[in-house]
């Protein structure tokens, strides 16, 4: 097991609904070897006696467990964010299977800081969350019963990142922007799409297609060289229209 892929990812449970589910989670990830846990809520899950219970020999992870009132103070240093979901359909074809993203991240990420997000446990990650992730990860499950309990799944994904990538996928590559870049080029996007009047005025199809653009900037990964590029492209078309 490299010390490699254990420093470099957290577990990120965003709103979990019950605190023995946060306590299966710290054990489980200390079974495999992982210790960075951090929690989005506007509660303390691990004062509940629950937690503590269900965590037995992994209270160390727990209590390190760091906690955010807010997603986007949770992911400030973070480089890589990737969603877990269990949704089926044209919009997650591109979701990628556990050994998929342990090869992805070994050959075009070299570990850097990575989250790895898992949302509330009876509808899991919105759609607008998920749209913040360069990786969506859905861990393949019978039609018929497809969603899993929160501690098996981050139990599954740290077993298949411990494991490490297939021969031949380790490697380095450019390092794109960070999740906090992204967020600040979505913004100057919309004001950008406004000014063109790209954007209808119609409310559901507007942030449907920011949304959608959203999600392929993520999944591009583009680097910083390659972002400014782009926003002088625009730049430059925009001041040819006046």
């Amino acid at each position: 097991m490299s010390t490699k892929i254990t420093e470099s990812v957290r577990i990120l449970l965003v709103r979990p609904m019950y605190p023995g589910n946060v306590g299966s989670v710290a054990r489980v990830m200390k079974n495999l070897g992982f210790r960075r846990l951090g929690i989005v809520s506007d509660q303390d899950p691990r004062k509940e006696p629950e937690a503590s219970w269900m965590a037995h020999g992994a209270e160390d992870v727990l209590e390190a467990a760091s906690i955010h009132t807010g997603l986007e103070e949770a992911l400030r240093p973070i480089e890589m964010v990737i969603g877990t979901t269990s949704r089926k359909g044209s919009r997650w074809r591109e979701a990628v299977s556990p050994e998929g993203l342990v090869n992805a991240l070994a050959a075009a990420w070299d570990w850097r800081p990575t989250a790895i997000l898992f949302g509330p446990e009876d509808r899991g990650l919105p759609v607008k969350e998920l749209s913040l992730c360069r990786w969506v990860l859905r861990i393949p499950t019978r039609e018929d019963c497809p969603s899993m309990n929160l501690s098996h799944a981050v139990g599954l994904i740290c077993y298949v990142l411990a494991r490490g990538p297939s021969a031949g996928r380790q490697g380095t590559g450019p390092r794109p922007v960070s999740p906090e870049a992204l967020r600040r080029c979505n913004e100057e996007a919309e004001a950008f799409l406004q000014k063109t009047a790209f954007l209808t005025g119609d409310g559901a199809k507007d942030q449907t297609a920011l949304r959608r653009l959203a999600h392929m900037l993520v999944r591009a990964s583009p680097t910083r060289a390659e972002m400014a590029l782009l926003w002088a492209l625009l730049r430059h078309v925009e001041g040819n229209r006046g």
